[in-house]
């Protein structure tokens, strides 16, 4: 079976008041996106989160390969979510979460990132569709994703 991802990168915005998503956009570029948003005014901006989805196809996925190793890659295509928020200057900033360190104090936890797998089956059944991106953003604003990149989360298991 052949991947092809049409759009790279997908834009979300996140109303945390409403815990609603909204699309803002896909493209191949990156910068096409943050043009966007970048220099707009939004009001209330502390009620406002940004998510970024990249998909990505997997290289080294092989479904016959039953290795410890293998199963650590669970799918062709992986989605990487960033989470970033707006500043009152209207510039994009990445957005980290606190966590408690070793003596208790709230740190800024370096992790920004959260993954998702598709699996090929899920692939095949319904593509890949701006509903189930959505979802998937806004999961990721609740922190329901996993973190650590080691870990496997499928979209099979969210759906």
């Amino acid at each position: 079976m052949k991947i092809k991802i049409l759009n790279k990168y997908w834009l979300f915005k996140f109303n945390t008041e409403k815990n609603s998503v909204k699309k803002i956009g896909k493209s191949n570029s990156i910068s096409e996106l943050k043009e966007k948003i970048i220099g707009k005014k939004i009001s209330n901006h502390d009620k406002y989160e940004f998510v970024l989805v990249k998909l990505s196809k997997e290289p080294k996925y092989n479904p016959s390969d039953k290795s410890a190793l293998a199963k650590l890659i669970s799918g062709p295509i992986k989605l990487t979510i960033k989470m970033y928020a707006i500043t009152e200057t209207g510039t994009l900033k990445p957005k980290y979460e606190k966590l408690p360190n070793k003596k208790g104090e709230l740190d800024p936890d370096r992790r920004n990132s959260q993954f998702l797998y598709y699996t090929t089956e899920y692939y095949e059944k319904n593509n890949i569709v701006s509903t189930d991106l959505a979802k998937v953003a806004s999961l990721a604003c609740q922190n329901k994703l996993e973190k650590r990149p080691l870990a496997v989360k499928l979209i099979t298991q969210i759906n």
